[in-house]
């Protein structure tokens, strides 16, 4: 199966933005989620 070298760069380059942006998701979400576990935890040691 021969793949045109220019459409096989341009679906590299396509799933390399994906894996960055997904990368990047995952440290927002668990960067969120930490800080969601301290505030819960920082407002149960408050009261």
């Amino acid at each position: 199966m021969y793949i045109d070298p220019a459409a096989g760069s341009m679906i590299l380059q396509m799933l390399a933005a994906g894996l960055v942006s997904v990368l990047a998701l995952a440290k927002n979400v668990r960067r969120n989620i930490v800080l969601g576990i301290k505030s819960l935890f920082g407002r149960r040691e408050s009261r």
